[in-house]
Order: C-alpha cells, then structure tokens, then sequence
C-alpha cells in the first residue's frame, strides 16, 4: 500500500501541471467585465429575477439593479410561490419605483424545474433586445449591465455570462464555493472554448447570463431545457451548438454573490444539480471526483505517513512535496485572480475532499430521487426538448 500511494505522485504532478498551465492561459484570456466600454448604441435590457424564498437577499440584489447607470431598462422579478417575506419587500420596492416590475408566478407544470418555469414566464413578459438574468443572492456594481452591454455589443455575442465574486463567510463556504470557481478556471481551456465549436467547452453561470433576446427564444428559451437541473450549461451548449456566439468574462468589481451561507446549505447547494453536471451517469462522476481525490490527497498522504514514521520510499517523499507545492500554486492562482482569502491556498486539503462527498451524495440523491430545493422535490434530466434551432 506504501508503494502504491507513493507511485501516484507522478499521476498527480502531471495533473496539477497540465491544470496550471490552463490557469496561466485563462489568466491572459479572461478579460474582466469592467474592461468593456465601449457602447456604439443603446439597446433596450431587460433585468430578469426569478425568486422563491429570497427574503434574505432580494432587497440587496433589486436595489442595485434599479440603480444601474445604462439609460434603457426594466427589471422584472417573479415571485415564484414564496412562502416567506419576498413577495412583501418585492411589492414594497415596486411601490417605490416604477422601473420595478412585479410578477406572480403561475403553478409549476409538471416536467418543469420550478426555476425554469420561472424563467420561462419572464421571458415571455420581457419586450428589452437582450435580457440579463440574475439571481436573487447577486448584487451589482451600477456599471454591470453598461459593461455587460458593451462586451455584447462589441463582440456581437447572443451570451454573456460571468464569473462573480463569490463572497465567502464561514469556513465551510470557503471549503466548498470556490471549486466552482476552480472548475472553470483550472479545467476549461477557455481560449479552445471561445474558438471553437465544440459544446463540451461551452459554459455559463447562471448569477449572470445576458443573452440576444432573439438568440434565446430561437433555441427554444428555457422551456428547452425544462427538466436540465443545470441550466446555464445547457443552454450555453445550445448556443454553441446553433454556431452563435457565447462569451465568459471575469465579473469581479461588477457582480457579486453570496450563494450559500454555512456548510450544510453549501452541501445541500451543490448537491441538487452536482450529479446533473455529468450528464447522470454515474460512471463518469465516479471517475472524475476519483481522479480529483488521488490527485489531491496521495501526495498529503504519503507525507503525513512519513511523518508518522513510516517507511516510505524517498522519491515518492520528494515527488509528494513536489505535488503539494503545485497544488498550493495553483490554488494560490485562484486567490490572486478571484479575491479568495489567502488561507484557501492550504485549505483545498480538506476542501477537495469534502467536494468529493459533495459529488456522491449529488449521485445518491439524485438516483433515489431525493434532491430537494426550497421547498420542491427535483426531477431533473437531461433531455431537451425537439424544438428546431435556427438562426436569429
């Protein structure tokens, strides 16, 4: 056993290589949102809020939409069943200023994912040339949708969407949120993803996607992918499969979000779309976070081990440190680049694992159709629907 942890030193270092050379690319390739400025006209937006049970950032996240500083647009929330305060504070902002438009969400079909659904009914209310949804925990810089507009203008994309800064409060937010960041930044070799048209290198994050109005109704809006537990995925990939243009940009300084609070949201978060992520084939997740495991925890092993005293080879002592400093390096990327606190640089020793239970509790409750959101049993899959795509 001894030997063994010590041999996988090699397959770990050529991982964390070939990861972080995909950081330092992405490092040039990502451009920040607040980089684009220029606007050669000014098109019609609509802001888009779905909200079920959001009493806790709704009013953080409304507010700074109103006050965004681009001259043509509308914000709509859609008060999806709330049980607790939302519909209240949304009515009492939309009292205050007639930009802010207030929507009761229709009972959810059956087939559809409750957000979808909600999506679905403020696209169908939005008359803006482009629609920018958010999420209810987001909160926005007033230039965002003035930048947002500029990089689609510009670029003359039918998607935007970006990476926010993801705010961390507790230890078990810090241990769990920013692999999500990780994933992208580590894993998608974003210059291949934006030059070519292959749907597997398609992404988007669904706390900010601005599409072409045209462009998404054209694919069939969400009513598309009504069932995908991982909407923003989905459509990104239709976007690309129907050769329009999708871009990711780097959102910190305009967007910001707190996506859970404490570890046990963090792990109940992650877990209802998690498994969605690998198309629900158990096969490939389990070979995936098993990679991610042996890369992340052999090296920590064999040196823990050898500090207890056992005896491991020399060489597989040297290529573990030589593991684990990548691996700090890498991670010390995503710090530098995303505003994370210093001490993640150490903490992925624990974090990686934990995202490892993540993942298979996602499968678990997935299969026994168990995941749960707000209130709502998940029936997720990944069929979309027949609908013809054509271009806009």
């Amino acid at each position: 056993m001894r030997e063994f942890w010590a041999s996988q030193q090699w397959t770990a270092i050529g991982f964390l290589l070939v990861t972080t050379l995909i950081e330092i690319s992405n490092w040039h390739v990502l451009r920040r949102l607040e980089e684009f400025t220029v606007l050669p006209r000014i098109p019609r937006v609509s802001i888009l809020v779905p909200a079920r049970n959001e009493e806790r950032d709704i009013e953080r996240c409304i507010v700074s939409l109103l006050a965004q500083d681009y001259p043509d647009f509308d914000v709509m929330a859609l008060d999806d069943g709330s049980t607790d305060g939302t519909g209240d504070i949304l009515r009492r902002i939309a009292g205050a200023n007639e930009r802010l438009r207030v929507l009761e969400g229709r009972p959810l079909p059956a087939g559809w994912i409750g957000k979808h659904w909600a999506c679905q009914q403020l696209l169908e209310h939005a008359d803006g040339e482009y629609v920018l949804y958010v999420d209810a925990d987001t909160w926005h810089h007033p230039a965002a949708v003035r930048n947002g507009l500029s990089a689609m203008l510009t670029r003359e994309l039918d998607l935007l969407s970006v990476i926010p800064l993801e705010v961390v409060g507790t230890f078990g937010e810090l241990l769990t949120v920013p692999v999500a960041v990780w994933s992208l930044f580590a894993l998608l070799p974003m210059w291949a993803a934006f030059h070519t048209r292959t749907p597997l290198l398609a992404s988007a994050i669904g706390q900010f996607m601005m599409f072409r109005a045209s462009s998404l109704r054209s694919i069939g809006g969400f009513e598309r992918i009504r069932s995908n537990a991982v909407d923003d995925l989905a459509l990104a990939r239709l976007i690309k499969t129907s050769n329009m243009r999708w871009h990711l940009a780097d959102g910190n300084g305009r967007v910001f979000c707190r996506m859970y609070h404490g570890l046990r949201e963090s792990v109940r978060g992650f877990s209802k779309n998690l498994y969605a992520v690998f198309y629900h084939n158990p096969f490939l997740l389990t070979f995936v976070w098993l990679v991610i495991l042996i890369v992340y925890t052999a090296p920590v092993a064999v040196l823990v081990m050898a500090a207890l005293g056992y005896g491991m080879p020399a060489q597989g002592i040297t290529t573990a440190w030589e593991a684990v400093a990548l691996a700090v390096l890498q991670w010390s990327v995503i710090v530098a680049r995303f505003r994370f606190p210093w001490v993640l640089s150490l903490t992925w020793i624990v974090g990686q694992p934990v995202c490892v239970y993540i993942a298979f509790r996602s499968m678990v409750t997935n299969v026994t159709r168990q995941a749960t959101w707000k209130g709502r049993r998940l029936r997720s899959s990944q069929k979309v629907s027949g609908r013809q795509i054509r271009r806009p």
